[in-house]
């Protein structure tokens, strides 16, 4: 046969998963030369990507093949689902093809060269796109379960290998390292002096890099190294093995960071790392000033946007105070605000969040008496047994969504108990116990309050650090000063100083 005259196809094979064998993209090939040999088409070349999915179009062996469009007639693969997995992707693919005159054709799948085959091409798009969600889903649910049992998912993790469990186990000498770290830290030392310590010594991340600022910053932020599990929203304490207490760890986010100009006496800036530009919301560092009588004055100033003034922190330290003693000074004025914050009722967004949990719930719950009860009947359909374990799934996930809004429930008792606590306490301690944040805008100061209610006693939350649902109540006698409760968290809200 004249070779000119000859039909020319491209072969184009894939496997999804590192776990797959790369013997699957020969036996691909295989059957498309195969094919290729018995219906008479000459290959001019063979495109293959190893180990990528093909609900993505980020695959560089197919892009090349697009780019290589029109060198054959024919775009050949083993099955269409190799070609893509994506219902939006396959469509737009074929299309640039179609306009390069080349046709895709499947090895396998006899696709008739008529009106009804594009149905059937339509039908096996969407089974591969079908496919490849429930593969998603169930792989999902496997994670899951995982997580319930505190195993890895793959998740690496400095100090920590993944034993023959599947759990986290220590690794001895990465965990010493984890140790210095978190000790040097709590003596002071800055994050970017123990970086560079590292750096110098060899030290490398797991996966080889030498140690840089934001590596340590990490580590030293990381709840992993205090026995605290975490995985898609599934955290379990004492989950895994810890190398650093509770006590080191706390003491290690209380740190400040070392004044730079060490030949100034400055003050103790109580709140450092707590006060955040409410224009930008980033950190309002501690700096100074000298006016024109050569007094020295000491303010929270951000050094981003500088869209918002400094505050004097004598001012706002002193303010911040004078309010937390007129809230915690009288037992039944605690216990009256706690009832008032309490009936106020639930914030907006869990209300909603626990709505959807118990919806989804009892769609589960319901989904599966159905099933249960068309098993008693007989009747057993293809799809039923993975149709149970994804309502099991989802019964499983609202029930935890809904302890977790449980366990966000405020209760009045308690809530009082933690507002009188910090009534005996100096003005340092007061701020370090109660304060988590500070936001400042040109207008107003709006401080958010630890509360910790399963101990009954301040704590540090973990909580994002800009919050957009406020809802404010007047409880003071000064009625100046607001106070509102969000997601456990307790506010204060007071005018700024002109």
């Amino acid at each position: 046969m004249n070779i000119m005259s000859q039909k020319t196809a491209v072969l184009y094979a894939r496997f999804s998963c590192s776990k797959q064998r790369e013997a699957s993209i020969e036996d691909q090939l295989r059957v498309c030369r195969d094919w290729c040999s018995r219906e008479g088409y000459a290959i001019v070349a063979e495109y293959c990507d190893y180990a990528i999915s093909g609900r993505t179009d980020d695959r560089p062996q197919f892009q090349k093949m697009i780019a290589n469009a029109g060198e054959s007639d024919i775009v050949l693969v083993y099955m269409m689902d190799r070609f893509s997995r994506d219902p939006f992707d396959a469509p737009i693919y074929k299309r640039e093809l179609q306009a390069h005159g080349v046709k895709l054709v499947s090895a396998l799948e006899a696709i008739p060269d008529s009106p009804e085959g594009i149905i059937y091409e339509k039908l096996l798009e969407g089974l591969a796109a079908c496919e490849s969600r429930k593969t998603s889903i169930r792989s999902r649910r496997g994670m899951e379960g995982n997580a319930l049992q505190c195993k890895t998912n793959g998740v690496r993790c400095f100090g920590y290998r993944t034993g023959d469990d599947g759990r986290y186990e220590i690794v001895p000498e990465e965990a010493e390292i984890v140790r210095e770290v978190f000790r040097r830290r709590t003596h002071g030392e800055s994050v970017n002096s123990i970086a560079m310590d590292l750096r110098q010594r060899g030290v490398v991340s797991r996966a080889g890099n030498p140690i840089k600022d934001t590596f340590v910053n990490n580590m030293l932020h990381n709840d992993k190294y205090r026995g605290i599990y975490s995985w898609g929203g599934i955290t379990q304490k004492d989950g895994m093995p810890r190398i650093i207490s509770e006590e080191v760890f706390m003491k290690a986010q209380r740190v400040k960071g070392k004044k730079q100009r060490q030949n100034e006496q400055w003050g103790d800036f109580a709140l450092s790392g707590r006060v955040i530009c409410s224009a930008c919301g980033r950190n309002m560092r501690g700096v100074s000033g000298r006016g024109s009588s050569k007094r020295k004055y000491e303010y929270y100033a951000c050094g981003s946007c500088k869209e918002v003034k400094p505050v004097r922190r004598d001012w706002l330290e002193g303010q911040i105070v004078k309010a937390l003693r007129e809230l915690l000074s009288q037992p039944e004025e605690a216990r009256r605000i706690a009832e008032m914050c309490v009936d106020g009722g639930e914030p907006k967004e869990i209300a909603e969040g626990r709505k959807r949990a118990a919806a989804a719930l009892r769609a589960a719950q319901t989904g599966l008496s159905n099933i249960l009860k068309a098993v008693e009947q007989g009747i057993v359909v293809p799809g039923t047994k993975e149709r149970a374990e994804e309502l099991e799934a989802q019964k499983d996930r609202a029930e935890r969504e809904l302890a977790m809004y449980d366990r966000k429930r405020i209760d009045p008792e308690n809530f009082a108990r933690f507002l009188q606590f910090g009534a005996t306490l100096t003005d340092e301690l007061l701020l370090d116990a109660f304060v988590y944040q500070v936001m400042v805008s040109d207008d107003a100061v709006v401080v958010t309050m630890n509360f910790d209610a399963e101990s009954n006693e301040p704590a540090r939350l973990e909580v994002s650090r800009v919050r957009t649902f406020f809802k404010w109540c007047p409880v003071c006698k000064n009625t100046r000063t607001m106070m509102t409760v969000v997601n456990g968290a307790v506010y204060l809200m007071m005018p700024r100083a002109a």
